[in-house]
């Protein structure tokens, strides 16, 4: 039982994250504004950008 329920959790977890990238995605491209982000995505765009400034 409590594996199911972690699986569950997991896919839904998952979903959760595929959206926010795909937003990020939007937001890099000029579809979506920055305030439109949920916060889950507005935290990866910001590891985006520290990883971006990294490698330079």
């Amino acid at each position: 039982m409590a594996n199911e329920k972690r699986y569950v959790a997991q896919k839904r977890q998952r979903r959760r994250r595929k959206v926010a990238k795909k937003k990020v995605q939007m937001y890099e491209q000029g579809k979506l504004k920055h305030d439109q982000l949920s916060s889950l995505a507005k935290r990866f765009l910001t590891r985006k950008q520290r990883a971006a400034k990294k490698a330079e």
